[in-house]
């Protein structure tokens, strides 16, 4: 029988696979569209960005007794140009909007980075370990293996679906229109309270 830790690292493996995909024939211009022109919707920049910067802190910082985050060890914040410590929890949907991804390739370097990083995580830790009860902010305590179940698997899940969403509405029907409107973040006020770019 399979266990939970078995299933965690079969759905992560997948996960990722999904990621990879969605990520991979999207242009910048793409990735930065603002869904419909809804207020309160995150770009595909922002989305996957915040996800990996999640599984990042948390199978890094978080499971590993505050081991140095891949973000941090590649410099990837000022590579990048953006946050240094923050994934996207509590950002404001008008600072999720402008986030940019100005170098596409270097921020897929990083995932892989990311998803080798878990692998080797899950590969070299015993199961029980993850018995252990540990603090996820902002979400409380909690023992290992819902942490990684949780913000890892079911976040991811739910990222990914949003994910292929944006891309299905956003995809051209025959004789050139799109399902949905979208235009370039970054050109509206003030958007929407911190938790709505956070879900």
């Amino acid at each position: 029988m399979m266990t939970a830790f078995e299933f965690i690292h079969a759905e992560l493996k997948r996960l990722h696979g999904m990621l990879d995909k969605a990520i991979g024939d999207l242009t910048p211009a793409q990735l930065h569209a603002v869904p419909a022109n809804h207020p309160k919707a995150n770009t595909l920049a922002w989305i996957f960005w915040h996800y990996a910067r999640t599984e990042d802190n948390v199978v890094r910082f978080v499971l590993q007794n505050r081991r140095a985050t891949v973000w941090a060890e590649g410099g990837y914040a000022e590579k990048l140009g953006l946050p240094p410590v923050a994934q996207g929890t509590g950002m404001s949907t008008a600072e999720a909007q402008a986030l940019r991804l100005k170098d596409v390739a270097l921020f897929r370097d990083y995932t892989q980075k990311v998803w080798a990083s878990t692998e080797d995580f899950i590969a070299k830790t015993d199961p029980a370990a993850l018995d252990v009860v540990i603090t996820v902010k902002p979400l409380g305590d909690m023992p290992g293996i819902r942490a990684l179940g949780q913000t890892c698997v079911s976040h991811g899940m739910t990222h990914a679906g949003e994910i292929e969403l944006v891309r299905t509405l956003g995809r051209r029907r025959p004789g050139g229109r799109r399902l949905i409107a979208v235009r370039a973040a970054g050109r509206r006020g003030a958007g929407a309270p911190p938790s709505e770019a956070s879900r």
